[in-house]
C-alpha cells in the first residue's frame, strides 16, 4: 500500500505535465508527501485538464478549525476491490503525479521504487469535493487505487501495488463524459508500466540509501 511517494521537478515531471495538458509550474513538489499532505491531482474538465490542489486523504471531517481527514477512515489508497461501488469512480477520477514512491513489507525494509528511465508515473486515483463550513472554500481530497499484489514486487511489498496509468489511458481516464466503468476495467489489472530502479532505504521519510539500487523489469 502505497502510503508516500515523491514529486520532484524533473524531465521526466515536466514531460508527463505536457502529455496530461497542463503546466508543471502548477504542481505542487515534494520529497515526503505522506498522510494528509496538500498534493497535486490533475482532474477532468469541460475544458480540458486541470491541475488541483488536494488532502492526500479520501474522506474528510468537518472541525471548528476547517475541513480534516477523517480519523475513522484511513483513505489514502481506494482497494481496487471496493472501486466498483464508489460514485467517484464514475464521476470523480484523477491522476496523481509522482517521480518515485515507497513501499516495504510489513512496514520493514522500505524501499525507494522509481522508473529507470527518469519518467514519472501517473498514479490512477479518485476525488472528493468539500465546502468547508469555516472558510466557505471549495477542497479538494483524494486517494490513490491501490491493486492486487505483483510478482515483480512480491519481495518489497507483496500484497498491493498502486495503479500505475499507461499514457494512451490518461484521457479517458480523465474524462467526465465516461460513467461507463466498464471501459476503464482493465486498467485495474496490476501492471507495470516501465522497468523500477528499486533503492534500499533507512526510513519512510527520511530516505536515505543504505544499499546498492537495483532493477525491477517490467513486464512490458
Amino acid at each position: 500500500m502505497c502510503t508516500n511517494y515523491v514529486l520532484v521537478k524533473t524531465s521526466g515531471a515536466t514531460q508527463l505535465a505536457e502529455r496530461l495538458g497542463v503546466s508543471h509550474n502548477d504542481l505542487i513538489y515534494g520529497t515526503n508527501f505522506k498522510p494528509g499532505s496538500l498534493i497535486s491531482i490533475v482532474t477532468g474538465s469541460d475544458g480540458g485538464h486541470v491541475v488541483r490542489p488536494a488532502i492526500w486523504w479520501l474522506y474528510l471531517q468537518q472541525t471548528a478549525e476547517g475541513l480534516k481527514p477523517h480519523k475513522d477512515y484511513f483513505s489514502v489508497n481506494t482497494n481496487y476491490r471496493k472501486v466498483p461501488k464508489k460514485p467517484e469512480y464514475r464521476q470523480s477520477r484523477c491522476i496523481i503525479p509522482a517521480t518515485a514512491f515507497v513501499e516495504s513489507q510489513d512496514g520493514k525494509n522500505p524501499h525507494l521504487l522509481k522508473p529507470a528511465d527518469g519518467s514519472a508515473i501517473a498514479f490512477g486515483g479518485l476525488y472528493k469535493e468539500w465546502v468547508d463550513q469555516v472558510t466557505g472554500e471549495l477542497v479538494y481530497s483524494a486517494s490513490i487505487i491501490t491493486l492486487a499484489g505483483i510478482e515483480p514486487l512480491r519481495d518489497i511489498h507483496r500484497k498491493s501495488v498502486p495503479l500505475w496509468l499507461p499514457e494512451d489511458a490518461y484521457k479517458d481516464w480523465l474524462s467526465p463524459a465516461i460513467i461507463d466503468t466498464s471501459r476503464l476495467d482493465y486498467l485495474l489489472e496490476p501492471a507495470l508500466r516501465g522497468d523500477l530502479m528499486a533503492t534500499p532505504i533507512d526510513r519512510t521519510y527520511s530516505k536515505v540509501p543504505t544499499g546498492e539500487a537495483f532493477l525491477i523489469p517490467s513486464q512490458f
